[in-house]
């Protein structure tokens, strides 16, 4: 059997894994399978690689100016792999860093779980297969399989890493005598997607249906989601962090984490470092419905349209001063307003309304 083995943890992180894998609790029957470490350089989505642990999004470095944001960036949102294989089977072996299967913006699917896609040749794009069920038993260590009995044929498979909680370590269980590679990333400039709890993936059903994964299989280009629940507050050091990477195209996505005093305290400073930075290199700011049901409540109406005059009124200000800034309102960018379970989190709808309004926009700004 052909066989694609990586590893690009630190020993540290290795034994502290090890540690925590006691007591998988398995879903299913999975005798008779290979097991392959999955390790962060087999894994595309992630723009630094000096993370602590092998999925987390972003290094512990910026723990100290960006608190919020840390705490936020050390899941695997927006992650995956890909491999090639003519087993009849798929699994998955997953060790978590903490206890924790779900909050109230994120079903145990979504919020732990892996999701499966299959490349369909005949029609040249990615289909959905499998993902993990409510039926699963979740625990810090848990083995399930996500497909079996398929017709035995060479697929070129699509691995979601999970939305919200921290991944430590992953396997992928494959038919002991299967013929099995991983694939590498793409080395591509990344789209660098920069937002709230939304880019984070709240209320998504499961991961592969995340704003950016919808937007990279349209696209067919990499992209780093940067999703912080509660942290896109536009911190200068934030735009410092998202400088590092070299993008396609930087998204900011951060409307529902501001105030109005937020934006006049940091909108110029985050943007004027951000557009300096990388001078040659667009940076688009996406803007957003008002809270859906705000027109009952006079005093959020009133907070929506403060914070949207001041996203135009500054954005002119920052395009002024640098060519290589854009700004996208987004008042319809869900489509309707009947898409949410709290007037702000779109749910699976409005994220496919606002996939097909951003990726002409954005692939329009790739050059």
């Amino acid at each position: 059997m052909k066989m694609a083995k990586t590893c690009c943890c630190a020993l540290a992180v290795t034994l502290s894994v090890a540690a925590l894998a006691e007591g998988v609790t398995p879903n299913g029957n999975n005798a008779g399978r290979t097991w392959i470490d999955i390790g962060g350089k087999d894994v595309e989505g992630r723009g630094w690689s000096d993370t602590e642990l092998p999925f987390d999004r972003i290094p512990k470095r910026f723990a100290k100016d960006l608190p919020r944001v840390w705490g936020n960036g050390i899941s695997s949102t927006g992650e995956f792999f890909e491999f090639e294989s003519d087993t009849t089977s798929v699994s998955v072996r997953t060790v978590f860093a903490k206890q924790g299967f779900g909050e109230n913006n994120f079903n145990s699917s979504a919020f732990v779980g892996t999701d499966l896609y299959v490349f369909d040749a005949e029609r040249g794009d990615w289909r959905w297969a499998a993902a993990a069920g409510h039926g699963v038993r979740w625990g810090k260590n848990v083995e399930y399989q996500l497909v079996n009995k398929l017709p035995q044929q060479v697929r070129r498979f699509r691995l979601y890493l999970p939305l919200r909680n921290r991944l430590a370590s992953l396997k992928l269980g494959v038919d002991a005598a299967s013929k099995t590679k991983l694939i590498p990333p793409r080395k591509e400039k990344p789209v660098v997607y920069y937002g709230t709890s939304i880019i984070h993936g709240a209320f998504n059903i499961r991961p592969g249906l995340a704003l950016t994964s919808r937007l990279e299989r349209k696209l067919k280009r990499p992209i780093v989601n940067l999703g912080f629940s509660g942290g896109a507050r536009l911190d200068p050091a934030a735009a410092t962090m998202l400088a590092e990477l070299d993008a396609a195209v930087y998204v900011c996505d951060p409307y529902h984490n501001l105030s109005p005093d937020l934006i006049r305290r940091n909108f110029e400073a985050f943007f004027d470092e951000l557009c300096s930075k990388r001078p040659t290199t667009p940076v688009l700011l996406v803007g957003a419905p008002p809270v859906l049901n705000g027109w009952l409540k006079p005093d959020v109406a009133r907070n929506d349209e403060e914070k949207t005059r001041l996203f135009a009124e500054l954005s002119k200000k920052v395009a002024a001063r640098h060519a290589n800034f854009r700004y996208l309102p987004g008042q319809d960018l869900y489509g309707n307003d009947e898409v949410s379970m709290d007037g702000v989190h779109p749910n699976d709808e409005a994220f496919a309304h606002m996939a097909a309004t951003l990726a002409p926009v954005i692939s329009g700004l790739i050059k």
